[in-house]
């Protein structure tokens, strides 16, 4: 009787501390986009009004880069994830000035957006940037970044990707393909011995991938394992009663 006493005992013991797993499925969907620099639109006072002379140079890191050339400027774009990466250099022989605050960003809705560049902090992004001079024959580094991409939420600032990547479901996936052969824009005006040149870079999705990926995991279950617990202590208890009940009777 002591013996079947301490099996019980041990049997609730395993039955508590027993780990329960469950399988937990994952689906990740994902875009991806190939943008590329389509056109220019050239200030008024050029001889054509817009060009389509833009060259493609790849790195061995296999990152694509476009570049546009006149007689003012010559300036390569990168299109990122969240921003506009480009590198401008000043062709003139004279000082060549930019207006950040009266820089637009068009986005595939056709809604405007202000943008803001490097050294800017997400807290006034909303106040005025002071401009940029560039001096003849010298070239400027920096990124564009739409405000209306910028969002505070719970005290973190977050900036949106420039076209959605990330979905909750295949059909808000599969949209993401309508935005193929749609495009954004840039009016990034350049303002040299006092008179302003209005550049519109055009930049077209050429291709878009979507794609889903389903994983399986495991990880602790709690609430069956509370279940589990509370359901061993109760059958636990019954059992160590009536084994109680049975001593009782076998020693009268």
């Amino acid at each position: 009787m002591k013996r079947l006493y301490l099996f019980a005992i041990a049997a609730l013991f395993a039955l508590q501390s027993c780990t329960v797993m469950k399988d937990v499925t994952t689906t990740t969907r994902q875009a991806t986009y190939s943008v590329s620099l389509d056109k220019v639109e050239l200030p008024s006072n050029s001889k054509e009004r817009f060009s389509e002379t833009i060259q493609k140079e790849n790195s061995d890191q296999g990152v694509t880069k476009y570049v546009f050339e006149d007689e003012n400027i010559r300036i390569f774009w990168l299109v990122l994830d969240k921003q506009f990466s480009f590198t401008i250099y000043n062709k003139t022989n004279h000082a060549l000035k930019i207006n950040w605050d009266d820089v637009v960003y068009v986005n595939t809705d056709k809604n405007i957006s202000k943008m803001i560049h490097s050294g800017i902090k997400y807290s006034k992004m909303n106040e005025g940037q002071v401009s940029t001079t560039l001096p003849k024959g010298a070239k400027l580094e920096d990124i564009l970044v739409p405000v209306d991409n910028i969002h505070l939420i719970s005290n973190e600032w977050t900036t949106l990707p420039l076209f959605p990547n990330w979905f909750s479901s295949d059909e808000a996936m599969e949209k993401a393909k309508t935005l193929e052969g749609e495009s954004v824009s840039i009016l990034l005006p350049i303002k040299i011995e006092d008179v302003q040149n209005d550049y519109t870079f055009s930049f077209k999705i050429d291709k878009v991938e979507v794609n889903s990926t389903t994983t399986t995991r495991q990880e602790h279950d709690y609430d069956a394992e509370f279940t589990r617990t509370m359901n061993a202590t109760l059958w636990g208890t019954l059992g160590g009663i009536g084994l109680i009940v049975l001593i009782a009777l076998a020693a009268i």
